[in-house]
């Protein structure tokens, strides 16, 4: 007989001390490799960022770098009450109704009483980029068509000396049309602000303030102005001159609780605050035609006005429908046969820092015009 070769193979002990070991290993390496993964998510979110913020400075440069008046609404949009010293006020009813207002507004404040060579109301078309940080920072545009107002003069007996407003014309021709693609807002949200800006961590003891359901490993920043110093110890705020100011863009996950509230944006004390992952980066724009003819100190003989009358003074008609100036009139100012002109206020054509800014939203209005 034969004798058969004993076939031996591992005990139920050395399987499990086995798999002790490959666990242990396995441990390890999930330690080493968590690390890594986070990097890779973090570069990953930083391309992401990347491609989504040099995407919006591409359009903002391809307009508001050429714009030859701006103004900016920091919050939302609003006027002022003169007949409470000047207090902003928010602008009511609805959204169109909103811009087509502060649109007026901008053009009474850069346009009134400025004519073209002709002597008649400049005519042009006005833009409202709207950066709706209320909806995933998108970005959409409004365009509107314009005539300015003027003023015109009544005869009041000794001189014509009683001034009569017209008001400019607006009309909407495009209200809201995204100018950003989509795509960019898939999986992260986009805040923009004014200024040159960091995202500075947040202090430990600032968490708790922070809703229930943000994760136990996140770590948090918050937007700060980046500060310089003034030249006398103290810290302000790092701004631009006139021909160039700074947008600073957070991107976070757009990830919402049950009830639509965002995991990772977050407001505290005031403050924004952003969970990990996020990634922030500024914008900086260079605007060349902001020194025209529109800014106060720069041109200034384009801040002057044709003079308008209506009715008469016993010796000529006027009608302001017709634009009267003094140019074919016998006697008095006319009678060089040249226009006659007078100077109106100049208004800035650039303003960024709204300087009644009402902490009543967080959306950013640009109203712009282009060289015509």
């Amino acid at each position: 007989m034969k004798n058969k070769k004993n076939l031996k193979g591992f005990t139920l002990v050395e399987l499990v001390v086995v798999m002790a070991v490959f666990g242990i290993i396995m441990l390890g390496a999930m330690q080493f490799l968590s690390p890594v993964s986070r990097m890779m998510k973090g570069s990953s979110l930083q391309e992401s960022n990347s491609a989504t913020v040099d995407n919006i400075k591409r359009y903002f440069e391809g307009t508001l770098r050429y714009a030859s008046a701006v103004y900016v609404h920091n919050g939302d949009l609003k006027e002022y009450d003169i007949s409470n010293g000047g207090t902003p006020v928010v602008l009511g009813g609805t959204e169109e109704a909103r811009q087509t207002k502060a649109v007026e507004n901008f053009v009474n404040s850069y346009f009134k009483d400025k004519a073209d060579n002709n002597n008649n109301p400049i005519k042009g078309e006005v833009h409202l980029m709207k950066i709706d940080n209320d909806n995933d920072g998108k970005i959409t545009e409004s365009l509107f068509n314009f005539e300015a107002g003027y003023t015109y003069k009544e005869w009041d007996g000794s001189g014509w000396n009683d001034e009569h407003p017209v008001s400019c014309t607006v009309s909407n021709t495009s209200f809201d049309q995204p100018v950003i693609n989509d795509v960019y807002y898939k999986d992260y949200s986009i805040f923009a602000t004014l200024g040159y800006n960091t995202v500075n961590p947040i202090h430990a003891g600032d968490v708790s303030a922070l809703p229930a359901q943000v994760k136990d490993d996140q770590y948090f920043g918050r937007i700060n102005p980046v500060e310089i110093d003034d030249g006398t110890g103290n810290l302000v705020p790092y701004t631009f001159g006139v021909e160039m100011f700074s947008f600073s863009f957070v991107t976070y996950k757009n990830d919402k609780d049950s009830s639509g509230n965002s995991l990772y944006h977050h407001i505290v004390d005031g403050d924004h605050v952003f969970g990990s992952p996020y990634s922030s980066s500024n914008a900086t724009l260079a605007l060349v035609n902001i020194k025209n003819g529109f800014c106060d100190g720069y041109n200034t003989s384009l801040n002057n006005r044709p003079v308008r009358r209506n009715g008469t003074d016993g010796t000529n008609s006027y009608t302001p429908t017709t634009m009267i100036d003094e140019k074919n009139a016998t006697g008095g100012a006319g009678a060089d046969g040249k226009w006659d002109y007078e100077p109106i206020p100049a208004p800035n054509s650039f303003t960024v820092y709204d300087p009644g800014n009402l902490a009543s939203g967080n959306n950013i209005y640009i109203i712009y015009t282009l060289p015509n």
